[in-house]
């Protein structure tokens, strides 16, 4: 588990950081937007580490409760970020035109936190499993909120997809 409680720590400090690019909303310029998009891309594959590691686990319902404290600390994160990307459509789309970026990182994050979601709700004790259910349902709901914003959107498609590796 201390593997996995790794990635989960990283995926934390790494979406914390990339609010902090996303609140600066009218204020980003086209590299804020594509380092934004690295941390986006550096978390999906956070995330994807992170669920070979924990099938490999089998948690105890403390680590299993653990685990579901710090998912909702993610997902209140995440929830940030959805409005910050929200509130900062027009300016993303129209002015930077990157909202074809943005609809590409959310697609992909939010694909693989479902994945994740589904792991952990698998391998919950059954006293925890509606809690990780609404918790997951939390994230659809902002995924789904920002994705109907962006959904269209077109722009910036080929930009911060070199790879490039966003270790923080």
């Amino acid at each position: 588990m201390e593997k996995v409680q790794a990635n989960i720590d990283a995926l934390e400090r790494k979406l914390t950081k990339a609010n902090k690019i996303a609140a600066k909303g009218e204020k980003m310029k086209v590299g804020d937007a594509i380092k934004l998009g690295r941390k986006s891309q550096s978390m999906a594959a956070t995330i994807n580490k992170g669920m070979k590691e924990y099938d490999d686990t089998d948690p105890t319902p403390q680590e299993s409760q653990a685990m579901l404290t710090q998912m909702t600390r993610i997902v209140e994160l995440t929830e940030e970020q959805v409005n910050h990307l929200i509130g900062a459509s027009g300016y993303l789309k129209d002015k930077l035109h990157v909202g074809g970026l943005v609809k590409r990182n959310l697609i992909k994050t939010s694909e693989a936190s479902e994945a994740l979601s589904h792991l952990m709700v698998s391998k919950a004790p059954p006293e925890l499993k509606a809690e990780g259910q609404a918790l997951a349902k939390r994230r659809n709901v902002a995924f789904d909120k920002a994705l109907a914003v962006y959904g269209n959107a077109t722009g910036g498609d080929d930009l911060g997809n070199d790879g490039a590796d966003d270790s923080d």
